[in-house]
């Protein structure tokens, strides 16, 4: 499958990663929210992202890098 452009891509991958959320892996959810920022660095500033990375924050367990990255996108504060 090919999208149209990095938007379009960045917001495939929000739903995945609204998915892997909804079904409780916080390591895909990760992964796909990493992807999100890698493809349209911006798109990390929405607040659905920022919603979906702090409730992956405050969940238990611990994923190597997502508190640095909550910081970087302004889910959390410093």
């Amino acid at each position: 499958m090919q999208l149209a452009n990095a938007e379009r891509v960045a917001r495939y991958l929000t739903d995945t990663a609204r998915m892997w959320h909804q079904l409780g892996d916080g390591r895909r959810t990760f992964s796909a929210l990493r992807a999100i920022e890698h493809t349209a660095p911006e798109e990390v500033q929405r607040p659905a992202i920022r919603t979906l990375t702090a409730d992956l924050l405050y969940t238990p367990g611990s994923l190597p890098g997502l508190r640095e990255f909550a910081l970087r996108t302004g889910a959390v504060a410093a």
